[in-house]
This record gives structure tokens, C-alpha cells and sequence, in this order.
């Protein structure tokens, strides 16, 4: 049994396979893949950081690796293919055969990763998991470039509309006011976004300017470019010309995302800047435009332009990047199982975004094809591999189950695995979600799954 484990942001390191469990929605008191049986493999995508003073969390943001073409497209998925030929090569050297079951595992770049390999190699893998999968990358990165724009750009007012970290927990906490309680329990999680409809008009200081406890003209600009679509004149791959928004005024909570420096650096500084404008920028300069000079907050969106003068770039690198990620069968005739995941309270990877994959393939298959090899599971008060809640499920359980026994997966029951937290809760086939019932509020029997098909 042999299992590839996918990276993180721009890779350029090795994940351990035994701290598998907190990347892809593992649960902290089971077995790692490795006590379990599983040979693990990975590689850092055909390129490594060498700034050996700065910390894993920092490297994986960088993006000058992309000036080298090759080192590029194997960040793309040229890279998966290479290490998985290579591993069995290396198996089949040493144990004479091939393994009885390959899975591939991944979270955010990982994600991505997973669905490339579903997609581009159906016949390597018999099991997958891609959790708040960055699967529409391209799309992805402009609208990080553009919600960047609104946080940095002065207005008509004069002024930017970055929002510092006392004006996103105003957000968060009255989002949470507002919706919280719908579910039929207060407990600092929305569990129903799409029932939560705060305005965030309602935070507008009275003259649009910035005051302690409301949003300037500015900021209140920036939270609705989190909140809407970036959308695209031009179609990237597959016929895509858009990236959903967040579900900050939904329950997600950009804490801790959009840095500590009022204005931009150039080229921006790690965790001073906002990590949209980091990671958007790093697309831009090496990856797209090969202008290490060029200026993000100039780049139009839109257009791919000025005057769409980069939508060529922004083509190749979504056909090498992307893939198709629609109709699956050629994975599904093979047996393949797909496991999709995500939180509802992501603020680096939109919820939506799986939530359109999923839509993408029950439209090219139909439903109940699609049901026959696939899952998509929203978990409330989870963001981008930690949150309020902290999930935890059995994935690679659930996976073997459905592989080897054929026991499809329904409603499973997962663990807040933050330090103290006891609770459970149901976690449901999307497009249900959990609400309360009455009973014990820390247990998932107290809650039902609603709203399912």
C-alpha cells in the first residue's frame, strides 16, 4: 500500500508523511499512513527553496523558482507524474511488483495536486483526498491580485482600504452576531453560510472615513472584493473565467490574513503584507509576466492587461496548472474513489470554488454517476487547515473503506481537535449541513443533517 502526499502553496519542500493527519483533515487520535502500513512519497514539485534562515511557512511563498521554465512547469504537474513513475519504479525494484493500492493525499496546493492527477492520470491512483483544493489556480491568483488592489489602491477619498486586525475581528464578530445562532445554536459557527446574509453596509462609519469601530468608504470596498467573484473577460481552462468570493460575510474570518503594514512593499514583505498580495504577486512577476519589476496594483484583471498583453501567459500556465476537471471517467471506469473537502470558514481557498468543481462534474456526468465515485463534504468553522473548529475525521479510513469494501461513505462524524474543544458533530453530504436538534451541545447526535438532496 503506497501513498503520495501532496505539498503546500509554492512547494519547494518535502511534508513529512507521518504529519499527515493535520494536512488533509486527518484525525489526530488515529494511526499516521505509515503505522498503518502505507510506504509514503512525495517531492517537492521540481524545485526547492534555499533560504535556509527563513522558516518552512515563509519559503513555501515564494515564487522566483518560476523564472527557470522547467522548475515552472513542474510546479504545474509536471512534477506528480516524474515522482510517481519514479516510486514504482523504486517498488517494483525492490519488492518485484507494483503496490495493491496507490491513494494520493493533498490539502490547498495539494488539493490541486489531487485533482491533477484524477484528472491528467486516472489509471495511477485507485483512492484520492483533496481538501480546499486550489484547483482553479489561475483564476485563484487574480483574485488575489485583485482583492489586493482594493486593500492598496487610495480611492477617491485618498485613502487605502486595508483593513488592519482590529477591523477584521469587527467583521468577524458581527457576522457572527448576526448568523450565528440560525443553525439553532450559538457557538461561534455559522454552519449554514448560505442562509447568513449580513450587509456589511451596516459597519459604515457615518462620514466614510476610518474610525475605531467601523468600516471607511475604503475598507468597506475591500471586504466586498472578498465577498464577490473575480471574474474575467477572457475564459482560462476549460472554458473558466471566474473565482468565487469568501464567505466573509458568511462565517469565514480574515484574521491574521491581510498583514500589518498599511501600505504595500515592493516586492512585499512576509507577514508585514497581506498574504493575498504576497502570493498574487509572486504569480505576476515569475510566473506570468517574468517582469520582476512589474507593478501588481498596474494589473487589470479583467482584461489580462493592459490591453490583455498577458493572456497568453495567464493561458499556458492555467493549461499546465489547471487541468480539465470535469468529466472523470476515465477515473471512475478504474474503480477510483474521490473524497472533496472543505471548510466553510476558508479565507485562503473560497468554499465555493469546490462547491463549482463538484457542480462541473455532476453536470459533465450526472448525478448519479457522480455519486457513484465522488463526495463533497462543507465543514462549518473550518478555514484553511485549522479554524474554530478544528476538523478531524478518519479520511484515510473512510477512503480504504470505500476502496476495499465498497462501504460508500454518507454522513460521517467529525472531531474539533482544537486544544480543550470536546465536541463532535455530523459531517454532512454537501449540500446539507448540521443543525442543532436540542440535547448535548458538544455531541454530534444532537444535530441533523439539512437541506440534503
Amino acid at each position: 500500500m503506497w501513498m503520495d502526499v501532496g505539498g503546500g502553496a509554492f512547494d519547494g519542500y518535502l511534508y513529512q508523511s507521518d504529519g499527515l493527519r493535520a494536512t488533509v483533515v486527518g484525525d489526530k487520535r488515529q494511526p499516521a499512513p505509515l503505522e498503518r502500513g502505507y510506504a509514503t512519497f512525495g517531492s517537492d514539485s521540481g524545485h526547492h527553496h534555499h533560504y535556509l534562515f527563513l522558516p518552512d511557512a515563509v519559503n513555501v511563498l515564494s515564487a522566483k523558482f518560476a523564472l527557470n521554465d522547467e522548475q515552472r512547469k513542474n510546479f504545474a504537474s509536471g512534477s506528480l507524474k516524474k515522482a510517481h513513475d519514479v516510486a514504482m519504479a523504486l517498488m517494483k525494484a525492490r519488492y518485484g511488483a507494483g503496490p495493491t493500492r496507490m491513494y494520493f493525499v493533498g490539502g490547498s496546493t495539494g488539493g490541486r495536486e489531487a485533482m491533477n492527477v484524477v484528472d491528467r492520470w486516472p489509471e495511477d491512483y485507485g483512492g484520492v483526498i483533496a481538501a480546499y483544493a486550489a484547483w482553479n489556480q489561475i483564476e485563484s491568483d487574480l483574485q488575489y491580485i485583485r482583492i489586493s488592489q482594493a486593500m492598496y489602491t487610495k480611492g477617491p477619498d485618498g485613502k487605502s482600504g486595508w483593513l488592519p486586525p482590529g477591523k477584521t475581528k469587527l467583521l468577524r464578530d458581527a457576522v457572527l452576531n448576526a448568523c450565528d445562532a440560525q443553525d439553532g445554536l450559538k457557538d461561534g459557527i455559522v454552519s449554514d453560510p448560505a442562509d447568513c446574509r449580513f450587509d456589511a453596509a451596516t459597519l459604515r462609519c457615518p462620514d466614510g472615513k476610518d474610525h475605531k469601530r467601523c468600516l471607511s468608504d475604503g475598507q468597506e470596498r475591500t471586504v466586498t472584493a472578498f465577498a464577490t467573484p473575480q471574474v474575467s473577460d477572457f475564459a482560462v481552462e476549460n472554458g473558466i473565467r471566474s473565482e468565487p468570493g469568501y464567505n466573509v460575510l458568511r462565517g469565514a474570518s480574515l484574521v491574521g490574513t491581510t498583514g500589518l503594514l498599511r501600505h504595500p512593499s515592493h516586492p512585499p514583505i512576509p507577514l508585514l503584507n497581506s498574504f493575498y498580495y504576497l502570493a498574487g504577486d509572486g504569480v505576476l512577476r515569475f510566473f506570468l509576466t517574468k517582469d520582476v519589476h512589474f507593478d501588481t496594483l498596474t494589473f487589470d484583471t479583467k482584461t489580462g492587461g493592459p490591453g490583455g498583453k498577458w493572456i497568453p501567459g495567464i493561458l499556458q500556465q492555467s493549461a499546465e496548472d489547471d487541468g480539465g476537471l470535469a468529466d472523470l471517467s476515465a477515473f471512475e471506469r478504474r474503480g477510483g474513489k474521490l473524497l472533496m473537502i472543505h471548510g466553510t470558514a476558508d479565507s485562503t481557498i473560497p468554499t465555493d470554488a469546490s462547491v463549482f468543481l463538484y457542480q462541473r462534474i455532476v453536470k459533465a456526468m450526472g448525478q448519479l454517476r457522480t455519486d457513484g465515485f465522488a463526495r463533497l463534504y462543507l465543514i462549518p468553522g473550518y478555514g484553511h487547515g485549522q479554524g474554530v473548529f478544528d476538523a478531524g475525521v478518519d479520511t484515510v479510513g473512510v477512503l480504504d473503506a470505500w476502496v476495499d469494501k465498497g462501504i460508500a461513505p454518507a454522513r460521517l462524524v467529525v472531531s474539533d481537535q482544537n486544544k480543550g474543544a470536546a465536541r463532535t458533530r455530523p459531517m454532512c453530504v454537501w449540500p446539507s449541513w448540521p443543525r442543532y436538534l436540542g440535547g448535548e451541545v458538544n455531541a454530534a447526535a444532537s444535530f441533523t443533517c439539512e437541506g440534503g438532496r
